[in-house]
């Protein structure tokens, strides 16, 4: 609860970061919310799930009819899990010591702050593939490890002005990537439909069994380039009024998210699919089948996307290394995470040889089968506290009453737990597979791990969160939690 002034003006140093936001400085509007949202979506990783889609022998048709459907489902509780950052003002990592407890959300954090490292990495090494294709067009032919020095130095730089800034900054210039990076991937998108072939598919038919198999894997791999927001949702939302419309915020976060995301996963399907062999990049790889000039416009947004995106992450990133224990302000644990991130891309850009990317399927259901449970607790805990939870608690130390992980928090653990158990039982990853995704022959890891999680403590927690939230709330003369 430090005293903290508010510098949160466009193109100036935030200086808050994991504190309660009081009401005087949330000046933020829905639509900005939403047009956020669809600038940070509009980059070449939502390209690469189309591929990874389409590579998986569905038809063209089916996989795109999954691919944007997998995108709407797996954004709707990013965008319901907004509501709370509106009526909260508080980042996810902070609010949710109420869920967690204060030292038992600090794992969460943590894992937080390792995800988030993970997607800064996979977003700047796209953006340094792109700058690497735009200097071969320059005429810089196989540029090597000096390229690739001066392509991160220039991607990563870019990268970090953004959320070092703040959240004010990233609002005002996200408008414009949203512009500029939507026209691209029209143009894009208008280029491949010359050669469209929605029969297409990547390799022999498949038997119904085996489509439906696929299909449930495609599910998964939409449902995490969404849902992985999860562990973000109340950080960008937080400087909304709090009587802010709830269905407003919804429909904001959603309509620009999916817009953007479900268009690109469409986008990388039809270049996968017009593509001999497939490709796994999203950038150059589609050089042969679409005009020059359109070839360079998708570079320069490839580069722009990833500073976008990467904007969101390394921001995000550094609320949970504050909220982990970081003793840093929050511009300073923003460069402390892009110092880690800087030494994890010297690895896959120099001594990799591929295989970061080559496994990146992995990584992501991997990250899924915590992310997925977690989240599910998360937002039934805050449904049934009505939104509410008082900063004054949650920054409480030792004096909270959610310093200990009793009643609802040890619910939430079990809950949490279980689910993550469940996800790997029944997930199916070139690195890992569960022995009921063996039996099965298929990946299921993105439903059960939230479904299992979510069942346990909606019967079991339900009462102890009402019976809680009521209490605290007596005890401030205010209105009990109804579910």
């Amino acid at each position: 609860m430090a005293d903290v002034s508010s510098d949160n003006r466009v193109f100036s140093v935030e200086q808050r970061g994991i504190e309660f936001v009081p009401e005087s400085e949330r000046a933020m509007k829905p639509r900005e919310l939403g047009v956020f949202w669809g600038g940070s979506s509009l980059y070449p990783f939502n390209v690469f799930i189309g591929v990874l889609i389409y590579s998986l022998g569905l038809p063209l048709w089916l996989a795109i009819i999954v691919t944007v459907l997998g995108a709407a489902a797996s954004y709707a509780p990013v965008a319901i899990a907004s509501i709370a950052g509106a009526r909260i003002g508080m980042p996810t990592h902070t609010t949710l010591r109420a869920t967690y407890g204060i030292d038992g959300q600090r794992v969460n954090a943590i894992l937080g702050w390792l995800v988030g490292i993970i997607y800064e990495i996979i977003n700047v090494t796209v953006g340094v593939f792109a700058a690497l294709a735009i200097f071969d067009e320059l005429g810089w032919n196989d540029s090597g490890d000096a390229g690739l020095i001066v392509a991160l130095i220039l991607v990563y730089g870019l990268c970090i002005c953004l959320p070092l800034l703040g959240h004010a900054t990233m609002m005002f210039v996200q408008r414009f990537f949203s512009i500029v990076l939507g026209v691209a991937v029209m143009l894009l998108f208008v280029a491949l439909l010359d050669d469209l072939d929605l029969g297409a598919r990547a390799g022999e038919a498949l038997s119904g069994k085996a489509t439906l198999q696929m299909v449930l894997v495609a599910i998964g791999i939409a449902w995490a380039g969404g849902y992985s927001y999860m562990i973000v949702s109340l950080d960008y939302p937080r400087y909304l009024p709090t009587n802010t419309p709830a269905r407003s915020i919804f429909w904001q976060v959603l309509g620009g998210s999916v817009l953007a995301a479900g268009f690109l996963g469409l986008v990388g399907t039809m270049m996968a699919a017009q593509t001999e062999g497939g490709f796994l990049d999203p950038v150059a790889g589609v050089k042969p089948i679409i005009p020059q000039w359109i070839y360079i416009i998708w570079i320069l947004a490839a580069i722009g996307g990833s500073i976008s995106n990467n904007a969101l992450t390394l921001y995000s990133a550094g609320l949970a290394a504050q909220a982990a224990g970081l003793p840093l302000k929050r511009w300073q644990a923003t460069v402390v995470d892009g110092i880690i991130a800087v030494v994890g891309l010297i690895y896959v850009l120099f001594i990799d040889n591929g295989n970061f990317f080559g496994n990146l399927n992995s990584y992501i259901v991997l990250a899924i089968a915590w992310v997925g449970p977690f989240g599910a607790v998360y937002l039934i805990d805050l449904w049934f506290r009505n939104w509410h939870v008082r900063p004054e608690h949650v920054h409480g130390g030792s004096a909270s009453p959610f310093a200990r992980i009793d009643g609802p928090r040890r619910t939430a653990w079990i809950a949490t737990v279980a689910g993550i158990v469940a996800a790997l039982l029944t997930i199916a990853s070139p690195e890992f597979n569960g022995p009921i995704a063996k039996a099965l022959d298929t990946d299921l890891s993105w439903a059960t791990g939230p479904i299992v999680a979510g069942v346990i403590y909606w019967v079991v927690g339900r009462r102890q969160v009402l019976a809680e939230a009521a209490a605290l709330e007596a005890a401030h003369g205010g209105q009990s939690a109804t579910v």
